[in-house]
């Protein structure tokens, strides 16, 4: 048996702890500082001092954990980061001619879950 310490896997949907991670995270997918700073409810000056430090506040990881969780499940519907990002700001008949993005910004983000899992178990087939 080895004394080495074993790596451990990333897991999948693991949550993003440090700014930087998010930063790069957040401009490897083309999302702006100020569509994701909306999408997590924060504003784009905090956004960008979180982007700066060594490990999120645990007041943030939460929040910023669940909106890159739900950016993950839009995008693998929409099927791509620019698809996602005109989808978010387009008024939907299926929200009452809301946009995704609005929904979100008023905490309904659970009317996109429901939509999402929906999708997912093909009830809309």
């Amino acid at each position: 048996m080895s004394t080495t310490a074993q790596k451990k896997p990333a897991r999948r949907g693991a949550a993003i702890r440090s700014g930087p991670a998010l930063m790069k995270w957040r401009q490897e997918r083309g999302i702006s500082r100020k569509l994701f700073a909306r999408l997590a409810d924060c504003s784009e000056r905090k956004l960008a001092t979180y982007e700066k430090a060594r490990v999120l506040p645990k007041t943030v990881q939460r929040p910023v954990t669940e909106t890159v969780r739900l950016i993950k499940a839009l995008r693998e519907l929409a099927g791509d980061d620019l698809a996602l990002k005109d989808w978010l700001i387009k008024p939907n008949p299926a929200f009452g001619k809301r946009t995704p993005l609005s929904l979100i910004e008023a905490g309904e983000s659970d009317v996109l879950w429901q939509m999402i899992h929906q999708l997912r178990q093909g009830e809309f087939a």
